[in-house]
């Protein structure tokens, strides 16, 4: 019996010092899973937004997720931001790639642009322009597929590589959410 009870006794230690090491670790942890970037010279319009591109035909031209992003300059601007539609190394011939930088207002939560050299395809250079007009994002403006209601963003451009179209961009920001993808 005593043999019993001396296993016993090792079998709950062992589970209340797994449990304290358990509790330890979770009271711990600093990860801080808000995507919200406060602290961006261009909040509340930065981040990643999910984006479909339609010509000016109505036509869906992104047959994938795709993403549209508003970030801050290196010198925190406040009245100017990045604009990037697709990744860095996109193709510039893609009907959707820009990549420039652009007007903001952060009070009318707005932005545009004019003439903006396009550096899609991760270039430091070139002939290539686009413009931005009717650039809006709407705080809390639409709800996700998920059913989660997020922030809005609405705009059209033209390209020079791409004469005579004129795409239009809607979506809301990313939101992490499975069935947002």
């Amino acid at each position: 019996m005593n043999n019993f009870n001396n296993l016993i006794m090792r079998h709950f230690k062992y589970i209340i010092f797994s449990l304290l090491l358990t509790l330890g670790f979770v009271g711990c942890n600093q990860e801080n899973n808000d995507f919200d970037i406060e602290y961006a010279s261009i909040h509340p319009m930065g981040g990643q937004y999910s984006v479909t591109v339609k010509d000016e035909l109505g036509n869906k031209v992104n047959t994938a997720t795709l993403y549209c992003y508003l970030a801050n300059t290196t010198d925190n601007s406040t009245t100017k931001c990045w604009l990037r539609i697709g990744s860095y190394s996109t193709s510039a011939t893609t009907a959707y790639s820009i990549n420039g930088k652009i007007d903001c207002d952060l009070t009318s939560l707005s932005f545009s642009g004019s003439n903006i050299m396009n550096l899609a395809g991760n270039v430091t250079t070139s002939s290539e322009t686009f413009n931005v007009t009717g650039g809006k994002i709407e705080l809390n403006g639409i709800t996700a597929p998920s059913g989660t209601i997020t922030d809005k963003i609405s705009f059209t451009f033209t390209r020079t590589l791409k004469p005579g179209k004129t795409y239009t961009v809607v979506g809301f920001r990313y939101t992490g959410w499975p069935e947002d993808l």
